[in-house]
């Protein structure tokens, strides 16, 4: 079969991008349209959606309190959910004397498991930013609960941090390669000035997933190309490397929904063909 968009080993959508934006924030779960949005994912030729999971109502999210219906979703339309963004962890960052972190994780890990989801994205930025002594000492500690509790499951955690190159590759020699690899955010790079050429040359190898996105210079999300992501590069940079993880669309978003999104889809295409 000809895939759609040819990068990576699955090309997909981060959860609410299919969606208006609402007033619960700019990624929040879609919980009146998130059955829709598979079948507008696969409308598009999009392999994959990225699961949020965020703090409101969050043991009523479906992927924790009703998995047969994402399952369900799933076989409908061949559009998977390969990833979880953990995105209530930004709230309440890991660490390993919170039990009820523990018991939320031991229960996403199980539903992971049936629906065949591999990477578990854990937001190390926001209030669980990793660029305090203190915060690095509480990650550490927990990185080591998690790995133990991820050992047996199949689940690889990928990293997002705000770290610089240098600083975010020295707490990787330190993680289980075997369980921790680099969600690598086009866009918060961007946003934090980093040049993607020293994070690839410091972590490349470690990177797992991929989030497509646009910043400005320490400022907000904008449509693709509008911003100072240098996505030609990174997108050359994968395919130097052979990148074989999955690469989800985390672009723009506003009150207007698919219109943005599908013009940024067709901004992408000629990158991805090779024309532009």
């Amino acid at each position: 079969m000809v895939r759609t968009f040819d990068l990576g080993c699955s090309f997909g959508i981060m959860q609410g991008r299919l969606s208006a934006q609402t007033d619960r924030g700019y990624q929040s779960f879609p919980w009146e349209t998130w059955q829709a949005e598979f079948n507008l994912a696969a409308d598009r030729g999009l392999e994959h959606i990225e699961w949020v999971l965020d703090s409101w109502r969050l043991d009523e999210n479906p992927i924790l309190s009703g998995t047969a219906g994402v399952i369900e979703r799933t076989t409908e339309t061949g559009v998977k959910v390969v990833s979880v963004c953990a995105d209530y962890l930004m709230d309440r960052p890991l660490d390993a004397s919170d039990s009820g972190s523990w018991l939320v994780l031991s229960h996403l890990a199980d539903a992971m498991q049936e629906l065949g989801s591999q990477l578990l994205v854990l937001p190390c930025v926001d209030q669980s930013s990793l660029r305090t002594p203190s915060s690095l000492a509480r990650f550490a500690s927990a990185a080591d609960q998690l790995g133990d509790e991820l050992a047996e499951t199949g689940i690889r955690v990928s990293l997002e941090s705000d770290l610089g190159p240098a600083e975010f590759a020295a707490l990787l020699t330190e993680l289980d390669p075997e369980i921790f690899g680099v969600n690598y955010d086009i866009g918060n790079s961007a946003y934090l000035g980093y040049a993607h050429e020293e994070e690839f040359d410091a972590y490349g190898d470690r990177i797992s997933l991929v989030h497509i996105k646009d910043r400005l210079f320490e400022g907000g999300s904008v449509p693709l190309g509008h911003g100072n992501a240098d996505i030609p590069g990174v997108i050359e940079r994968l395919r130097v490397m052979d990148f074989n993880g999955p690469v989800t669309m985390q672009a723009f978003r506003d009150i207007q929904g698919l219109d943005v999104l599908d013009e940024q889809l067709r901004w992408l295409m000629p990158i991805l063909e090779g024309r532009a």
